[in-house]
């Protein structure tokens, strides 16, 4: 590989495994390799650019359909349905202003939607009292009919009669429950949040904990104390048999 292909493939890996800005990654790249003081200065072809475009695009699709994946909502990675929603948009209007077509990409991401709505609305009947759909009603609809998928009413219903969690919350109560090694829990109420801890049968707490914060409103208090109930309610663990200081 000569030195020109391995600058450019090595900013198209960096395009592919960037966060959350693979459009911002696109033109820092873009910058880095003909602008850029320290940069090659290289003069880049349209075929180049399209490969750049492509790694963009493939970022896109990995973190929409990374937060459409059930399974992930164990992992720190999880943003949730809410950011698919934004990063699908996002992802549109670059390639409108790319002028790139991706015939597959509204099937792809119905089949990922569809199949986490039926995860969902499988775990709330299983007796867990919060969604973790952390979109409105309205904007789930809207990108149901943006792929051309239909969404059951009973479905629809069973997701949003639940207190809705952060993609943070989500992950911490995925984890809290998952952790069977720990089977017992317990809830600190502080001056402006309440955390949920789970502890093991030597009292040592497990590592991670959800804090669920609120503001001094009293509406914002109320939620903080119904989000915790719901999440608390949710771990089939028991109360310790011991006093927790």
């Amino acid at each position: 590989m000569n030195s020109r292909e391995s600058y450019l493939q090595q900013e198209v890996d960096w395009i592919e495994n960037s966060g959350e800005m693979p459009e911002v990654a696109f033109y820092e790249a873009f910058y880095y390799l003909t602008e850029k003081e320290e940069g090659p200065k290289l003069i880049l072809t349209l075929s180049d650019i399209k490969r750049m475009e492509n790694a963009a695009i493939n970022r896109f699709k990995t973190i929409i359909l990374r937060d459409l994946k059930f399974a992930n909502r164990r992992s720190s990675i999880f943003r949730g349905l809410k950011r698919a929603i934004i990063n699908y948009n996002r992802l549109k209007k670059y390639q409108k202003k790319k002028n790139r077509i991706d015939s597959g990409l509204k099937k792809e991401t119905g089949s990922s939607l569809k199949e986490y709505i039926r995860c969902e609305c499988e775990d709330i009947s299983d007796k867990r009292h919060y969604r973790t759909i952390n979109c409105t009603r309205e904007e789930l609809e809207q990108f149901a009919d943006e792929l051309c998928i239909t969404i059951a009413p009973e479905y629809n219903d069973i997701c949003f009669k639940h207190i809705p969690l952060t993609f943070d919350e989500v992950y911490r109560a995925t984890l809290l429950s998952e952790r069977d090694d720990y089977p017992y829990k317990f809830i600190y109420e502080r001056d402006d949040y309440c955390e949920i801890v789970i502890f093991n049968e030597k009292k040592q707490k497990f590592h991670i904990s959800l804090k669920i914060f609120c503001e001094k409103e009293d509406s914002d208090r109320k939620k903080m104390r119904l989000k915790t109930d719901a999440i608390y309610r949710s771990l089939s663990k028991s109360i310790p048999p011991w006093e927790v200081l």
